[in-house]
């Protein structure tokens, strides 16, 4: 009995130890009606968040703390592919509500980010278009949220739809204008800009799953897709499967020798990248150097989300950047009868 005191204090030291580890990070809990045993996967939605976490679901409900060292957005994806967005910071405290009959629209609170995109959401039930994202922005102009929105509608904006993004950029705040976001849609768009005149692409390279360099030289001379991709999402896993790996068999059933396919994967393992290589067949030539999102080549080229892709032209410049589907297929249907031509010319 006499060292129950001693045993007392180190036991109550544990659990001061315990509840600062906890409180350092952001905790998601919630229910999910419908959902049962299952999984969600949270993963960063830029370099700001670099990792990817597990949170595992018992009859629908679950609770995960996660590490994170400042505010950040990320993903939450379930099992089928589709994902809504996360914010995370230190010593949040996100509370989930909804059912799997709209699992897009979750009811995701807190005392920050998350309640004002819920809060934007539950008001503005319809299409994001670019005076909703300037009303966000005008009432909120120090919130992360506007990045998301603005970032949200560039993905589906014409080239002359998102020529109104940059104006927005400078209604924000002072101090969230030094945000690394910020930055980054600001440079995305300058970039964009610039591929009129055509920038030409610095050297890089790449090891392949058989542990060979590849670098952008070996596609000289032919026009080149990159597309952008991971294993741990599972958008960008499904248009390798129904849109790259149709496009990759017309380029060679056509035998079009000028055009070329190169998948970048922004994984952090190697072994997972391979194995997802060989389970969707994936035959093009692929790459990754396992920095997620400090791979070279995606800073290079500003990659924010994913999926993504440029094209390249046989003289090493930036054609476009994020290319729709319908605008891929337009391409190899271009080249398809410029080699016809040429054919015919013989």
């Amino acid at each position: 009995m006499k060292h129950l005191p001693f045993y007392l204090m180190l036991v109550f030291f544990l659990c001061m130890a315990c509840g600062e580890e906890q409180g350092d990070r952001a905790l998601v809990k919630g229910t999910i009606k419908g959902l049962g045993n299952d999984t969600l996967i949270v993963y960063g939605a830029d370099q700001m968040f670099d990792r990817v976490d597990t949170i595992y679901v018992k009859k629908g409900k679950f609770k995960r703390f996660i590490a994170v060292d400042t505010l950040a957005q990320a993903w939450m994806m379930y099992k089928d592919g589709q994902k809504v967005p996360l914010f995370l910071n230190k010593r949040s405290n996100i509370k989930i509500k909804g059912d799997t009959a709209q699992l897009l629209r979750l009811q995701i609170e807190d005392q920050g980010e998350n309640h004002l995109l819920t809060q934007f959401n539950n008001e503005f039930d319809t299409t994001l278009t670019i005076a909703l994202v300037d009303t966000f922005i005008t009432r909120y102009p120090t919130s992360t949220v506007g990045f998301y929105l603005m970032n949200r509608y560039l993905q589906d904006a014409t080239k002359e739809e998102r020529k109104l993004v940059a104006p927005l950029l400078k209604k924000l705040d002072e101090e969230i204008k030094h945000h690394p976001q910020y930055t980054a849609i600001d440079d995305r768009l300058k970039a964009e800009a610039k591929t009129d005149s055509g920038i030409s692409v610095n050297y890089f390279r790449l090891k392949n799953q058989e542990e060979k360099w590849v670098s952008r030289t070996d596609f000289s001379r032919k026009w080149l897709i990159i597309n952008f991709w991971a294993s741990w999402n599972e958008t960008s896993k499904q248009q390798n499967r129904t849109l790259y790996k149709p496009l990759y068999k017309e380029i060679k059933k056509e035998k079009i020798d000028d055009l070329a396919m190169w998948g970048i994967s922004l994984d952090i393992d190697r072994k997972v990248w391979k194995e997802a290589i060989q389970k969707d067949t994936l035959e093009w030539a692929q790459g990754c150097d396992a920095k997620g999102w400090l791979t070279e080549a995606a800073k290079m080229f500003d990659i924010r989300y994913l999926p993504a892709n440029v094209l390249i032209t046989p003289d090493g410049k930036i054609s476009a950047i994020n290319l729709t589907k319908e605008q891929l297929e337009e391409k190899v249907k271009e080249l398809k009868e410029k080699k016809k031509e040429k054919e015919k010319k013989k």
